[in-house]
């Protein structure tokens, strides 16, 4: 038997076992020694495979892949749990990257349509305004983006803080897509109806989160 054959089925880690075991079993030939070794080596692999099992498992985030410490992961499940326990409530489990994924995600998406709506509201502005209409090109242009860039800030945090709501209540107690929607649609709503200067972007908000219901009730039919 070559000595490609003979190291074949071990693993590259455990050949220098294998080697050096050759030559230090006085009576032996090659053949029988290599087989002495190779058992050996085998019989060592398999008893560490068991001891592996045998060993707590450690935990790894289904978010990020990292590897968590078992007492890191219970210590974390036991304080996202601490305010359930205290209400009485029984929501998912609290995930920090969950919850900037939603923050995120509303403040992307709620940035870009403000953007749109800002933009259709200034030009608006500016063809029925006597002052815009005769202003200078300059002038209007600062317009449109100033008033382009405010309603897109507003509507970035208003619909980070609507999807924010809606992954708080559902860490709490998740009712349900639609009691998340309404609850956190409800709270969003008030804080613009609060303040008089915000209010005129309401029926814009309101269609923003129509349009991300539509677009979750699609996907969940899908």
């Amino acid at each position: 038997m070559s000595s490609w054959d003979r190291t074949r089925y071990i693993p590259w880690s455990r050949i220098s076992q294998v080697s050096g075991g050759i030559g230090q079993q006085a009576g032996e030939d090659d053949s029988e020694k290599y087989d002495t070794q190779k058992e050996r080596v085998f019989r060592a692999l398999a008893r560490e495979a068991s001891e592996e099992k045998e060993q707590p498992s450690t935990s790894i985030s289904s978010n990020t892949g990292q590897f968590v410490p078992p007492e890191v992961a219970e210590q974390q499940q036991q304080q996202s749990h601490k305010i359930q326990r205290f209400l009485g409530l029984k929501g998912i489990e609290y995930s920090t990257p969950d919850l900037l994924r939603s923050i995120a995600f509303g403040g992307c998406i709620g940035s870009i349509t403000g953007t749109v709506f800002g933009f259709m509201d200034g030009m608006r502005s500016a063809g029925e305004s006597n002052i815009l209409r005769n202003a200078s090109n300059m002038a209007k242009a600062k317009y449109l983006l100033q008033g382009t860039t405010r309603s897109g800030a507003t509507f970035g945090v208003f619909f980070g803080g609507f999807h924010t709501l809606k992954y708080g209540i559902r860490v709490l107690a998740d009712p349900g897509n639609v009691a998340e929607i309404l609850s956190a649609g409800i709270a969003s709503l008030g804080l613009l109806m609060y303040k008089p200067s915000l209010r005129p972007n309401i029926p814009y908000a309101g269609m923003l989160i129509a349009m991300d219901s539509f677009s979750l009730y699609m996907k969940e039919e899908t």
